[in-house]
């Protein structure tokens, strides 16, 4: 926000600065001056876009990508186990899990004790937790 006011205050005063100085350009008549307003107007406008795409943030979304994806490379897991993780987090049971992946029921318990591991967590509800306090899920 007190950026934007910034740029907007700069932009304001450089308008009233161009005014001024119009008053002693070597243009002579009133429809030159207006050109030269008119020019310096478009001149602004490209100026405030420019700086509106070098200044402002990415969206939030964005940001939350890269996050999550560092975060879930930090926590060691593969892409299966973010998966397992997932739904566990939805509440699923190992036979349901399976059955949703199109994996045997083994195979999920093997990702369940591998999340469990690299998390560092004792049960599925806290590895449900500390993915979510690492913002992995």
């Amino acid at each position: 926000m007190r950026q934007t006011v910034f740029i907007f205050s700069g932009i304001a005063i450089s308008i009233l600065v161009v005014f001024e100085l119009s008053k002693y350009s070597m243009f002579g008549s009133q429809g030159s001056r207006e050109l030269f307003v008119f020019l310096f107007a478009i001149a602004f406008i490209l100026i405030g876009i420019v700086l509106q795409r070098f200044l402002t943030k990415p969206p939030a979304s964005e940001t939350l990508e890269v996050n999550r994806e560092e975060a879930i490379k930090k926590s060691g897991l593969s892409k299966q186990e973010f998966t397992v993780l997932t739904l566990m987090a939805e509440g699923l049971s190992n036979n349901e899990i399976a059955n949703r992946l199109f994996i045997q029921e083994s195979t999920v318990k093997s990702h369940v004790s591998n999340i469990l591991m690299k998390l560092d967590a004792k049960r599925r509800t806290q590895a449900v937790k500390i993915g979510r306090d690492l913002q992995i899920i």
